[in-house]
């Protein structure tokens, strides 16, 4: 499975990954905040079959950040928007919790393929 399969169009700074069909059918399980470099990582993965992918977004500038709860990994309704000020808006939300920020990039910092068992 490609991790970017059945990505929709972003734009050129933006990394496909981040399109909100992709996001929003993956598990998000990993976020962090580190204020030393003002930056976000949110992990994601995904299965199809007995392929999977684990990617992680990096974003950067990080400003703005608001949390209402959390519930356990899983899939969320995740959008990653350009801003009319060219910041990217962040939101991120399921049943009982969300959470939103501006940054003013991302990156893709790691990705890796593996295998899985069927089912999963």
């Amino acid at each position: 499975m490609k991790s970017s399969e059945g990505a929709a169009e972003s734009s050129p700074d933006i990394p496909a990954l981040c399109a909100h069909d992709v996001l929003s059918r993956s598990d998000l399980f990993y976020v962090h905040f580190d204020e030393r470099g003002c930056s976000a990582t949110l992990g994601f993965s995904r299965v199809h079959g007995t392929e999977g992918v684990e990617f992680f977004l990096r974003f950067h500038e990080v400003r703005g950040v608001k949390v209402r709860g959390w519930g356990a990994p899983g899939q969320k309704d995740v959008h990653v928007e350009r801003a009319t000020d060219g910041t990217l808006q962040v939101s991120v939300s399921s049943d009982g919790s969300s959470m939103r920020f501006r940054a003013a990039g991302v990156a893709l910092s790691r990705e890796r393929n593996f295998l899985a068992a069927p089912g999963s």
